[in-house]
This record gives C-alpha cells, sequence and structure tokens, in this order.
C-alpha cells in the first residue's frame, strides 16, 4: 500500500483529480473506467448521496489497482471510516473540520481540505492536512490564489469549483500544485459522451 508520502508525491507529480459526483451511480464504473484509460490517476468519488459509499467501493475495486480513489465531501469521522471500510486512499472536505482531518490522518489516509479565507488555511494546515483545497476556487479566481500564496508560500493549492480544461494554465501560473476538475468535466447526468476525449484535454493541460 501507498504511504501518505507516496501518495502525496504522486499527486503533485500527476496535478490532477477528477471528481465523479453524479446523480446517480448506475454506470460509476463505466465513468471511472473512462478516465483512467485517459490518463487520470486520481478519482475522488464523492459520497454525499446514499449510494454514494457503495458507488466508491465499487470504484476501487475495478480500479484501485490502476489509479488513487479517494472520497469526497466526507463531512464527518463516521464518514472516515466508512471510507476506509470502502478502500480510499484520500478524503476530500468542503470545509475544514478538526476532527475529520485527525480521523483521517490516524487512518493513513491524505487529506484534502477546503478552505477559502487565510484563517482557514492556517486551521486546515495546522490541523494536519496534506493539501489544501482552495474552496469555491471560482468565487476568488486567480488573483486569490496569488495573493494567499504571499503568506503561505509553501502550503500546496488544489483549486476546486470553476477549473475548466481552458483555464487550468492560469491555476498553475497562479501557484497551484494540482486542480481538481468535476462538473466541468464529469456532468452530474453521469453521461459518458465526450468524457475520453474531455479526460485526455485536461490530463494534458495538467501536465508540466
Amino acid at each position: 500500500m501507498m504511504s501518505i508520502e507516496e501518495l502525496s508525491t504522486g499527486l503533485r507529480r500527476a496535478r490532477l483529480v477528477a471528481i465523479v459526483r453524479v446523480r446517480e451511480h448506475s454506470n460509476v464504473v463505466a465513468i471511472a473506467e473512462t478516465l483512467v484509460s485517459a490518463g487520470v490517476a486520481y478519482l475522488e468519488v464523492t459520497i454525499e448521496r446514499a449510494t454514494g459509499l457503495d458507488a466508491l467501493g465499487r470504484v476501487v475495486s475495478a480500479c484501485g489497482a490502476t489509479a488513487v480513489v479517494g472520497a469526497g465531501t466526507v463531512l464527518s469521522p463516521d464518514d472516515v471510516s466508512r471510507c476506509v471500510d470502502a478502500g480510499a486512499r484520500f478524503i476530500v472536505t468542503p470545509n475544514v473540520d478538526p476532527g475529520v482531518i485527525e480521523a483521517a490522518r490516524a487512518q493513513g489516509l491524505m487529506v484534502l481540505a477546503g478552505a477559502f479565507s487565510p484563517t482557514e488555511v492556517a486551521l486546515a494546515v495546522n490541523c494536519g492536512a496534506h493539501f489544501v483545497k482552495l474552496f469555491p476556487a471560482s468565487t476568488g479566481g486567480f488573483e486569490h490564489l496569488s495573493a494567499l500564496r504571499g503568506p503561505f508560500p509553501d502550503v500546496p493549492f488544489v483549486p476546486t469549483g470553476g477549473v475548466t480544461i481552458d483555464n487550468v494554465p492560469r491555476w498553475f501560473q497562479a501557484g497551484a500544485v494540482a486542480v481538481a476538475m468535476g462538473s466541468q468535466l464529469v456532468p452530474a447526468s453521469g453521461s459518458l459522451d465526450g468524457l475520453f476525449n474531455r479526460a485526455c484535454q485536461v490530463v494534458a493541460a495538467s501536465a508540466p
């Protein structure tokens, strides 16, 4: 099993997390397999819906040997335990919750904690988050990330929310170490139409 250091190094190298947030999960494995076939190395399956944990487990079973699969929208320590049982290797939160971060670290999971303000960024780092998910990235834009990099030059930021294929280079120019892309890559409908081509494009756009 990969260590936290290996997971973190791998994400810095891949520079992309593909977020699978769909209304229903009947074809979630097909979505994940399409993303992986296009070169996506890190997959986030969100668990806010009732079928989310089952979908996470199915993606881990299908793609866990070829990609790093994690859980998104993790809101409680109980969620962390369920994600571990489903096979997640990392968690992503929309907010800074010290209890969630502590539980995840105790279970050996990599943590991407959602933060927006300087206070939240500092709290996420102090609580032990391995990456700070800048969320929602679209609200502050590139300038917000650049400004945060001033007092936090060593914090690894992963902008999420508003990342598109066209603006990926701008996020890296502003100081991101990776980006996370959701609905602009995988639509909420779960449609596979054009997914492989979009994934190939964003993988290419994220490459160093």
